[in-house]
């Protein structure tokens, strides 16, 4: 993983032990999208560009003035934020992300932020800037630091044994001798209050960033290496890195659990699955009871090939991703265990392969759920069900006050929400408004879709209990939710999350890399967390 920037605060009387070598300055518009000049020693710079059309101030437009220094620094960013009447977060946000991309471009290894030129511009006073500003500083840096990574590439290729297992090697390519972005932000204001609350909330963006590059990291993993073997050892070495306390099951424990649908979908693969159970209780709680008790549940499928129901070729390298479910879910522990959050968070991984070989589950074969439920395999590569299934039973042993489940689970929900937000289907209306609210702060947007009875009339079969895939392709997200439904026990509050449209592939947002996995929605599982 490619190191963040350092982030610092700093009273502008404090001074800095080294000057940066490049300012960051917010400029606003008028009410005519006129640049609204800020007062002091910037003053004269900007309003150089209020006679000419290179820079307007519009919402995320950048100048870089070059050997333009004003303060200590050899260069001047200017970074336009619109009118301060039409300001979001959402596009502060964007405006840090288009800020990254030209602070790397430009080389810069140092930057100094003007905390005061967004407080100054928007006429607010120190007594009222915490409330509004700090919020806008926050999604303003969390576009810095979301964009703030690279894809490590190989050197050295693992070391297999003929099973697939055994010792692998992910050594990378060493950041060391790369330039990558700035290694220092260092945000300056001269008001006190300000500060203190930048403090705090500057230590939750950069907590954010590393459990959100965890897990893009994991995700955009090869399958040779990003193995279920991988990703146990990798969570037992960031659970203790994190205070949480990890079980791994493996095939042998879902057997004795008879998680016959887990085990099934494995069955094709040489790699043995993984089962990895995260545990985190808040210190303060310990030996009290607990407000509430939240089991986050995550799909692994590391390749997914679609088992004997073979997936076509194009863009089958993409199915390493099908693991993004339980990345998600794992960054999602990791942030709740950073920011302390106050509830209890189990998180449940179910790593494993679909791959077509003798020993592979067929079309018509019967498997009997650890729940005691049997299903009629109609489609190999509707296997993701399977596999939530059977640990979507195993989390009801938490007694959760809430499930929810992260899956890259059909193709349909991307023909039907494309890639601007994920769905969500539940039996919780609470549930669900309150994952949206999480959704909605960190602009990771969610859509319900319904969740009829009905829709399980398709899934009836003639041999079991069940059958895992309808016979036509209409309505594939619900179908594959209202399958799942039958694993939740009734009073139990739980909710899906279908991400296959956002796990990867979301350069249109600028904080988002262009190729590999985005790490969405690991900001709104955690924040759910916080607050439930």
């Amino acid at each position: 993983m490619w190191k963040l920037p350092s982030l610092e605060t700093r009273t502008a009387a404090a001074g800095l032990s080294s000057p940066p070598d490049t300012d960051l300055l917010v400029i606003y518009q008028d009410a005519g999208k006129k640049i609204i000049a800020p007062q002091g020693h910037y003053a004269p710079l900007v309003e150089r560009f209020k006679k000419g059309e290179a820079f307007s101030a519009r919402s995320g437009s950048i100048q870089y003035v070059r050997f333009g220094a004003v303060g200590k620094a050899e260069n001047v960013m200017l970074v336009g934020f619109g009118q301060a009447s039409e300001l979001t977060e959402e596009k502060a946000r964007l405006a840090g992300a288009h800020a990254w991309a030209k602070l790397s471009f430009e080389k810069a290894r140092s930057v100094s932020i003007d905390v005061d030129s967004m407080l100054e511009a928007r006429g607010l006073k120190a007594e009222n800037a915490p409330a509004g500003l700090v919020r806008v500083i926050r999604a303003f840096t969390e576009g810095l630091l979301m964009s703030a990574y690279k894809v490590d590439k190989k050197t050295q290729a693992p070391v297999l044994s003929k099973a697939g297992k055994g010792k692998v090697s992910t050594k990378s390519k060493s950041p060391a001798h790369d330039y990558f972005g700035p290694e220092r932000l260092i945000f300056v204001t001269q008001d006190k209050d300000v500060k203190k609350e930048l403090d705090h909330e500057l230590t939750q963006v950069t907590s954010m960033a590393e459990a959100i590059n965890v897990a893009r990291d994991w995700s955009n993993e090869p399958s040779n290496i990003g193995t279920p073997e991988f990703y146990a050892a990798e969570a037992v070495r960031l659970a203790r890195e994190h205070g949480i306390k990890c079980t791994i099951l493996d095939e042998k424990a879902a057997a004795r659990e008879k998680m016959g649908l887990f085990l099934g979908v494995g069955a094709g693969s040489e790699r043995e699955g993984r089962i990895v159970v995260l545990d985190y209780t808040p210190k303060s709680a310990k030996g009290a009871p607990l407000s509430k008790t939240i089991a986050l549940v995550g799909k692994g499928v590391t390749f997914d090939s679609g088992g004997i129901s073979i997936k076509p070729s194009m863009r089958m390298e993409d199915m390493k991703h099908d693991m993004t479910g339980a990345s998600t879910i794992m960054g999602a522990i990791l942030l709740a265990a950073k920011w302390k959050v106050p509830n209890r968070v189990v998180a449940i991984l179910a790593f494993t392969e679909n791959m077509p070989d003798g020993l592979a589950i067929q079309p018509g074969n019967v498997l009997v759920s650890r729940a005691g439920k049997t299903v009629e395999i109609i489609n190999t590569d509707a296997e993701g069900r399977l596999v939530l299934a059977d640990v979507l039973d195993y989390a009801h042993g938490f007694s959760p006050d809430a499930i929810i489940d992260a899956a890259t689970l059909t193709g349909a929900v991307t023909v039907a929400l494309g890639k601007h937000c994920c769905a969500v289907l539940g039996n919780d209306e609470s549930l669900i408004q309150n994952l949206q609210r999480a959704g909605e702060m960190n602009f990771e947007r969610i859509w319900e879709l319904p969740l009829f009875d009905e829709y399980f009339d398709d899934l009836k079969s003639d041999y079991a209990d069940m059958k895992n895939s309808a016979n036509d392709g209409y309505g594939g997200t619900i179908r594959g939710a209202i399958f799942l439904k039958q694993f939740i026990k009734p009073g139990v509050a739980w909710a899906h999350l279908d991400i296959a449209g956002t796990a990867y592939g979301m350069g249109h947002l600028a904080y988002y890399p262009k190729k590999g996995a985005s790490g969405a929605y690991v900001r709104t599982l955690a924040q759910f967390a916080a607050d439930f």
